[in-house]
């Protein structure tokens, strides 16, 4: 055979497995950048659902996070909300035949990560707080991308198998405990097709808004924590559009994204599906002030010591940093939940989990049953 028939034949080959271009992700990517002002909660659903079960290229996934990006439609509550609920409803279903009545009484409490400061885990430390406290907690979370110690990283190094918790167990879980943690990697595996070109676009997309609102759990009560105050109206607004019965959405300041201890923290409460906006501080929880540097976390080996120690009541309240900044944060979560009326009351219960040893049983309740 010539080289010119060699040549010839190697380009008339048919490529090997090459994903269809011309597909449903196609159209909508044309539409979002050809005509941005027409581009609807229903397109950007559906550009989700693409997603999640393959059939958008590595390219178009790209160009559809950049194109949202530019238009600023990532910004917009309608898309994020709708794009969240898709996310959401593709992760691994979780049924509640067992014990139906669970389903309307879920919290979570999590964070968009992102803040730089590299504060202890207080989200998670406050989910079981809470749960210690009688709140039913499916508390969603990953291994840490921009801080030294995630919720996934804690949890494991205190001995948690989080990879071992199957959709099937985590109903009976939550009414045996009242907390679960569903790890993110484990109950949205559509996610991987995002992940390279997310890492190789190298910005936030509107997948870090959509996170924290996809717990595969539903819980209809949420405090989520947001590092800049410009995605403080999105996310509750996007909450509300979700039809949960009530959130909190917080900002600290200095751009922490949980109840800060230091300062003021912008808060967006859905309340009866009103949203209210105010500040709030550490004085209104009771609670003294302390700088941020005194909640420093470290890494999971570091973190799930403080921990431990933490709910083995070695901290004394009020006067420990981290401990007040547990109780802060469990304290909102609480009244989410609707156990407590107000942040003072609310830090009581919530110190009362610590101090009876409630919140200690049940990491080792849950500890225990999934290993």
């Amino acid at each position: 055979m010539s080289q010119q028939q060699a040549t010839a034949t190697t380009t008339n080959e048919k490529p090997q497995n090459v994903p269809a271009f011309k597909s449903n992700m196609q159209k909508i990517l044309k539409k979002l950048v050809l005509d941005p002002e027409a581009f609807t909660a229903e397109d950007a659903a559906s550009a989700t659902k693409e997603i999640m079960e393959g059939r958008a290229t590595h390219a178009q996934i790209g160009s559809y996070l950049t194109a949202l990006k530019l238009t600023k439609l990532d910004r917009n509550p309608a898309i994020v909300a709708s794009s969240a609920l898709e996310m959401r409803d593709h992760g691994l279903p979780i049924s509640f035949a067992e014990y139906p009545e669970l389903q309307d009484q879920l919290v979570d409490i999590v964070g968009t990560g992102g803040d730089g400061h590299d504060t202890f885990n207080v989200s998670t430390t406050a989910a079981i707080v809470a749960a210690g406290a009688g709140v039913k907690v499916a508390k969603h979370g990953n291994r840490a991308s921009s801080s030294a110690c995630g919720s996934a990283d804690i949890l494991e190094k205190i001995g948690c198998r989080i990879d071992n918790v199957r959709p099937e167990q985590v109903v009976p879980l939550l009414h045996k405990h009242n907390f679960c943690f569903l790890f993110a990697q484990t109950y949205h595996p559509a996610m991987k097709q995002t992940s390279q070109p997310r890492r190789e676009l190298g910005i936030p997309s509107i997948f870090n808004i959509m996170g924290p609102l996809s717990n595969p759990a539903k819980p209809r009560r949420v405090v989520v924590g947001v590092h800049s105050r410009q995605l403080g109206a999105l996310m509750i607004e996007s909450l509300k559009l979700m039809g949960l019965i009530s959130g909190m959405v917080v900002c600290g300041a200095n751009g922490l994204d949980e109840i800060s201890p230091e300062g003021e923290t912008h808060v967006w409460k859905l309340i009866k599906g009103e949203i209210i906006e105010e500040t709030i501080s550490p004085a209104q929880f009771g609670l003294p002030s302390h700088p941020l540097t005194s909640v420093k976390g470290g890494g999971p080996q570091e973190n799930a010591q403080i921990l431990e120690d933490l709910l083995n009541n070695k901290f004394q309240s009020p006067g420990h940093p981290i401990l007040d900044f547990v109780l802060l944060n469990a304290a909102a979560l609480l009244v989410v939940d609707g156990k407590a009326d107000n942040f003072e009351a609310a830090v009581e219960i919530a110190r009362d989990s610590v101090v009876s040893g409630k919140a200690r049983a049940v990491l080792e309740g849950f500890r225990k049953d999934i290993q």
